[in-house]
Parts: C-alpha cells; structure tokens; sequence
C-alpha cells in the first residue's frame, strides 16, 4: 500500500467569531431559539468584557470590618448572598471576602469576635475590568471560585463579578420572580417602568426586553447623561434608541430613578 500523508493548514480551518455566528444564525431551522440563543450568547461572551457585567462599587453589599459588633452581626444574619466582601473604612478598600458558612460558629457567641471574623476571611480576587467574559469563565473554573473585584488599570475597585452573572449571559435569568416586581423595576398601568439609575443597560435589555445602546455607557444613568451632555433637573424628557425617558428623581448629580417607556414606532 501506498500510504498518503495529507497535510493540512490548520490557519484555514479556524474560524473568526462573526463565521461562527453566521453559522449559528443559518441553523435557526434546525435548532430550537433557545437554544439558538444560547449559542450566540455563548459566542458572545468573547467580545463582552465583566465591565459589561459587573455589579456597580456602589450597589455592593458589603461589611465594615470597623463597625461596632452587633452592627456587624445584623449585618451578616440579614446578608442575602453567601460571599460578602469586607472593607476597612472605605468601601474601596476590600481586605477579604466572607463566607457565611464559615461565621455561623462565631455568631453562636455572645459577642462577635472581630478578630477571629479576620481570620476566616478569604484573600480578595481581582479582575481586570477589561477581561473577556469567556476567559473569566474558565478563571472561576480553574480557581474553583465564584465572585471576584473588578478593578481599572490602576488598582480602583469598579464593581464585582459573580459566576452567576456570566453564566445568565447565556441562559438568561436564574430567578423565577417577574422582573416587573423586583426592586429595580417597577411597572406601571400604562405599560412604563420606573427604573433606578444605577440599573445595568445590559440587565435591563436582557430583562424588560429593550433595545438600549451598549457601545458607550454601562448604566442607564450614564445613557442619559451622555446623551444629554449636562446634568438634567428632575422633570427633564429624553428620547434614546427611540424610547422615551423621563427623569424622576436626582440625588447628589445622579440620576436616582427614571421612568421608560415603550419604544416609539416611526410612521412610515
């Protein structure tokens, strides 16, 4: 037998990520849309950074390691999350992250131990905010964690990351309450919804289904301002990517809370 040795270029049989899409995107017939969606999310998340993603500095539950004992204490029996990050002073400031499963001994005591809280905390993660979601996925996975601290080339802490957030950029929504009875969006009668104005733009497409620009700004606060290149009063109307918005309420030169409403149709 004569063998045959075929030689291939591997360069020619990569794909570029708009092929891949492409791809996906001719399969609509054989695929069902969820899952079709899923796909492109899942493609997706190579151009999509945890800046996109992130949970703003501001809107982070965390605990000051300073704090008298029994605040501390409320603080950590009322927490919602299991990871808790820990600051001193300063919320920038993050010296560790807490695991509730490991203060349930502590708080059997009278008096919580502040140092032996210290001692259970983990050493903070952080992440470049510019870190494709696709890489930061696998980080979790390698590192067998779940949460991480954003931060800018500089070292300041913007937000925090979770892997749930990442994974509901493919999946969507874990939870099963109607985003319209959620603490950041509110519906009302005539078919609008009041908003806060820290709310993610990527959250509130993914959620209410809109269709607000992400190419700029990550918060519906700083949609607004950018496009209206002032600080607007409360009362103030705008109209962006065809919705209507109107400004409720400001606190301290940000936009608190905001009314949108159904996209406007052009006429033909």
């Amino acid at each position: 037998m004569v063998g045959i040795n075929i030689q291939t270029d591997q360069s020619k049989q990569k794909l570029t990520l708009e092929e891949l899409r492409g791809l996906v995107l001719e399969a609509e017939h054989f695929l069902p849309r969820k899952h079709q969606k899923m796909l492109l999310n899942l493609v997706d998340l190579e151009r999509i950074t945890v800046n996109d993603v992130m949970i703003p500095r501001n809107q982070i539950e965390a605990l000051n390691i300073n704090a008298e004992a029994n605040e501390l204490r409320q603080q950590i029996i009322t927490s919602h999350h299991t990871l808790v990050p820990v600051y001193s002073d300063t919320p920038s400031q993050i010296i560790g992250i807490l695991h509730l499963k490991r203060v349930l001994s502590l708080l059997q005591e009278e008096t919580l131990d502040i140092q032996q809280l210290r001692g259970v905390l983990h050493d903070p993660y952080f992440i470049p905010s510019d870190t494709p979601l696709l890489k930061q996925l696998q980080q979790f996975q390698e590192r067998h964690t779940r949460m991480g601290l954003v931060v800018d080339e500089y070292g300041e802490l913007l937000g925090l990351v979770t892997l749930e957030n990442i994974l509901e950029e493919i999946v969507g929504e874990f939870t099963t309450q109607s985003p319209s009875q959620t603490g950041k969006f509110l519906r009302q009668d005539d078919g609008s919804f009041l908003l806060e104005g820290g709310s993610s733009l990527r959250e509130l497409n993914r959620k209410l289904g809109l269709h607000l620009p992400l190419d700029g700004a990550k918060t519906l606060n700083g949609l607004i301002l950018d496009h209206l290149e002032d600080m607007p009063e409360t009362g103030t109307s705008v109209k962006i990517a065809d919705y209507p918005i109107e400004i409720i309420q400001m606190q301290d030169r940000i936009i608190k809370v905001a009314r949108i409403f159904p996209a406007q149709t052009k006429k033909q």
